[in-house]
């Protein structure tokens, strides 16, 4: 990445970040809870 790119840029990229993490987190959420719900039946 160059270093005169425009902060517009540096915060979408940020954003992008925070979506991609924050899909991941509820997807191991989700597992988690199946199979939490798995195991104590």
């Amino acid at each position: 990445m160059s270093a005169d790119s425009r902060p517009g840029q540096q915060a979408r990229l940020w954003i992008s970040w925070l979506v991609v993490a924050a899909l991941l987190g509820y997807g191991v959420a989700q597992t988690v809870v199946t199979a939490a719900k798995l195991f104590t039946h």
